[in-house]
């Protein structure tokens, strides 16, 4: 993944966490532990993007149209089939590992769609 990829990954992943408004100390963790097999490329500190990353989260997750912008947003950046497949799957166990709910499902399925289409 690139580095604009796996920025936009946390931050799907920090937003998926708020979608069934209850956030899990399982699913902290398991938000931390893929920032940490995802990587990362660059000179701005990851603690500091993640911290970021959570702000943005909470202020996108106050409405259904700002959760949907903003995944759209970030989606965006995910123009290629492997990291779009990555993102999905990272997403989806996230969520599934405190109980997947029907929530969880809606916010997949806005991931899912915002995703970039290729022509």
């Amino acid at each position: 993944m690139t580095q604009s990829e796996r920025e936009a990954l946390f931050d799907l992943l920090t937003l998926s966490i708020y979608a069934d408004h209850h956030i899990s100390l399982t699913e902290e963790a398991l938000v931390e532990s893929a920032f940490i097999a995802e990587g990362w490329e660059s000179e701005y500190p990851k603690s500091l993007f993640l911290e970021k990353s959570f702000v943005r989260a909470r202020a996108a997750a106050e409405s259904d149209e700002e959760m949907a912008d903003y995944v759209k947003d970030r989606a965006r950046h995910l123009t290629n089939e492997h990291a779009q497949t990555e993102v999905l799957g990272v997403v989806r166990n996230v969520l599934t590992r405190d109980g997947f709910v029907a929530e969880d499902g809606c916010f997949m399925a806005m991931l899912h769609a915002a995703m970039p289409r290729k022509q």
